[in-house]
C-alpha cells in the first residue's frame, strides 16, 4: 500500500469518532469553498467599489480561471480515470455520497479553494492570506469526508497554482 493511500486510510478512520470533527470535516468538504467564494466577491466589492470597472476584473478573472481549472481538472481525470476512494477501499467511511465518483484526481473543490485564495492574494484583496487556512480546510475536509486522497487535493491544488500563475502573467502584460 502506497504513502497516499496510507494516510487516506489514516484520515479517514477518525469519521465516527466525534459528532464535532465529523461536522467540521464535512463543512470543510462541502460548504467552506461556497464561503470562499462569497468573501471574494464581498471583499471584492468593498476594496474596489469606488470603481465599477475595478470591481469586475478580479471577479471575471476568478470566473475565467476556474473554468480554464475546471476543464483542465477534467481533461487530467479522464487521462487518469482514478476512482473515488471509497470505490476502491470499501471500507473506508462516507459522510455524504459525491455526485460523481468517476473521477478522483484532481480534486475539482480544491482547485477551487486553492484558486480562490491565489487569486486574492494576486489581486491584494485585504485579508488575502486569511483564506489559506480556509483552503487547508478544504483539502482536510475532502480526504477526511472519504471522497479524495490526499494527492488529488495536491493534484487540484498544483491546477489552481497553474491557471493562477497564468493569470498573474496577463494581468503583468495589460499592466
Amino acid at each position: 500500500m502506497n504513502f497516499n493511500v496510507r494516510l487516506f486510510k489514516r484520515i479517514n478512520a477518525l469519521v465516527g469518532t466525534s459528532k464535532w470533527l465529523d461536522a467540521f470535516g464535512r463543512a470543510g468538504a462541502e460548504l467552506v469553498v461556497v464561503a470562499m467564494l462569497v468573501w471574494f466577491v464581498i471583499v471584492d466589492l468593498f476594496a474596489y467599489l469606488p470603481s465599477k470597472r475595478a470591481v469586475i476584473i478580479p471577479i471575471l478573472f476568478l470566473g475565467t480561471t476556474w473554468t480554464a481549472g475546471w476543464f483542465l481538472d477534467l481533461f487530467i481525470g479522464l487521462i487518469v480515470r482514478e476512482p473515488r476512494p471509497h470505490m476502491t477501499h470499501t471500507e473506508s467511511k462516507l459522510l455524504f455520497t459525491p455526485l460523481m465518483n468517476w473521477k478522483s484526481f484532481p480534486s475539482d473543490h480544491g482547485m477551487s479553494a486553492w484558486l480562490i485564495f491565489f487569486m486574492a492574494v494576486i489581486f491584494h484583496l485585504p485579508f488575502a492570506y486569511g483564506l489559506g487556512p480556509l483552503a487547508l480546510w478544504v483539502s482536510w475536509g475532502r480526504v477526511y469526508a472519504g471522497v479524495h486522497y490526499p494527492f488529488d487535493i495536491v493534484g487540484g491544488m498544483a491546477v489552481a497554482g497553474l491557471v493562477a500563475t497564468g493569470a498573474y502573467y496577463v494581468l503583468v502584460m495589460l499592466s
